[in-house]
């Protein structure tokens, strides 16, 4: 007597069919409710912070939420200084930042957060005190205020403390936050 074969064969497909199902009815479902999962489940791989820009009169630093990926101190700074880099995403804001600027490097030691940019932040800087007090205290506000562990932040350039950015604000020492420059 010949021998029933197994269905293997249709067993896996079946298999295949019913997880390729699932997976696509999983995309559906989350993009039409994935902003109404509750806030722990997203809590565990991203945090939201403030990044300072720019306001609409050019006069004072304004904050925009965003949302970055959970890690270290260190790696969360790392993002949020991209951010910053990246600019607003609201059109009215501005990026105090020149353009070119690139964050060569983050580095925490005790309550101090060095923050290393390339050479751009300096030679494409616009100039003005008032833009300059901007670009410092978007980046120092940035890290302070997200960050309470940081007490003050470190401007360095190309690894070197500089004095000034464009020749009005000292940032050859650790600076703290300024909160008088910001506007809800």
């Amino acid at each position: 007597m010949p021998k029933k074969k197994s269905g293997k064969k249709g067993g896996i497909i079946t298999v295949l069919l019913v997880a390729a199902a699932t997976v696509i009815i999983g995309i559906v479902l989350l993009s039409l409710f994935g902003d109404k999962l509750p806030k722990s489940i997203t809590d565990r791989t991203a945090k939201e912070v403030n990044i300072y820009f720019t306001d609409e009169e050019g006069t004072n630093l304004k904050a925009e939420s965003h949302m970055i990926k959970k890690g270290s101190l260190e790696a969360e700074i790392k993002e949020s200084i991209s951010e910053l880099i990246k600019g607003p995403d609201n059109k009215d804001l501005a990026n105090p930042l020149p353009d070119g600027t690139k964050l060569v490097g983050i580095e925490v030691k005790g309550d101090i957060a060095t923050v290393n940019f390339s050479p751009e932040l300096v030679s494409n800087h616009p100039g003005g005190s008032s833009w300059e007090i901007q670009t410092v205290y978007s980046i120092v506000d940035t890290v302070i205020l997200n960050f309470p562990e940081v007490k003050e932040v470190q401007i360095l350039v190309a690894g070197k403390k500089q004095k000034t950015i464009a020749g009005h604000i000292d940032v050859s020492l650790p600076l703290g936050p300024d909160k008088k420059i910001i506007r809800n």
